[in-house]
């Protein structure tokens, strides 16, 4: 091999490294999953998956005991906890967003629009509506909207992939549920997580579809009070390469830690039974 032939592959390589280990340093990370808003979201999935949980075995008339379901919720607890759920969040972010973005993401999220777009979703997640009253609200919205402001919904439910977001927040959180009923009322060793997210996935497609109409009904509640232009400026963010980019990574980031959280509350639901000889 030639001598400029072996710097070139050198160059490559050490390239191919530095590319390898792009990133953001963690504190800078947590600053963007606060200002995000995804700090918030993810405070109020324990309380989502317990609450799922309570129903399923209530429709399937089990009666675990009192002391059965103290353990459960501690197992749920510390599984889907706030700062577990952030952290592994903000270990994504740090790894999957590149410093080339950070002066655009910045100038976003410390904007006068970019807090108040922040603020209006995180109102969303704090909100103590059911899913179906919500919904409602949304619809009802949505049918006297002109047809731009419709439009400039849409582009941003696609822009920012949230149809695609709420599909795997419902996979993830309906696996918790199905493996916490299933450690709540069977004996023995709870079904494959593996086979019962598979089982889940195949449904993916029916379940974007529903999502995606769901998704702008969400948003018509969401973003009502933004004006049009300002939205119009949402959107331009969010089709940026910073954006785009940002976006992707909290998808990645938000199911990264669900499944984390499903994955060790099936470990650990089985212990939560009276008859465990765990």
């Amino acid at each position: 091999m030639t001598r400029p032939i072996r710097s070139l592959c050198l160059a490559a390589l050490l390239a191919a490294a530095t590319l390898a280990h792009a990133g953001i340093d963690r504190a800078t990370a947590e600053g963007l999953v606060h200002k995000s808003g995804l700090w918030e979201q993810l405070g109020g999935v324990a309380p989502q998956v317990e609450a799922g949980l309570r129903q399923a075995i209530k429709r399937a008339s089990a009666t675990p005991s009192e002391s059965e379901t103290a353990r459960m919720a501690r197992v749920i607890q510390t599984a889907y906890a706030a700062d577990r759920l952030r952290s592994a969040s903000t270990a994504v972010i740090a790894a999957r967003v590149q410093p080339e973005h950070l002066e655009a993401l910045r100038a976003w999220f410390d904007s006068p629009l970019g807090a108040a777009v922040t603020r209006a979703e995180e109102a969303t997640f704090a909100g103590d509506h059911q899913a179906e009253v919500a919904r409602k609200e949304g619809m009802q919205l949505l049918a006297p909207m002109p047809i731009e402001r419709r439009q400039l919904l849409q582009d941003l439910m696609i822009a920012t992939h949230a149809a695609e977001g709420m599909t795997q927040i419902a996979i993830s959180t309906t696996l918790a549920v199905q493996l916490g009923a299933a450690g709540a009322m069977q004996a023995g060793p709870l079904p494959s997580e593996a086979r019962a997210r598979a089982a889940l996935q195949r449904q993916r497609p029916q379940m974007l579809k529903a999502f995606t109409a769901l998704a702008l009904a969400s948003f018509a509640r969401t973003y009502a009070a933004i004006s049009s232009d300002d939205l119009r400026a949402y959107v331009a963010f969010a089709r940026s390469p910073a954006g785009a980019a940002f976006n992707d990574a909290s998808l990645h980031a938000l199911e990264a830690a669900l499944t984390g959280a499903a994955t060790d509350m099936g470990q650990h639901l089985p212990a939560a039974r009276d008859d465990s000889t765990i």
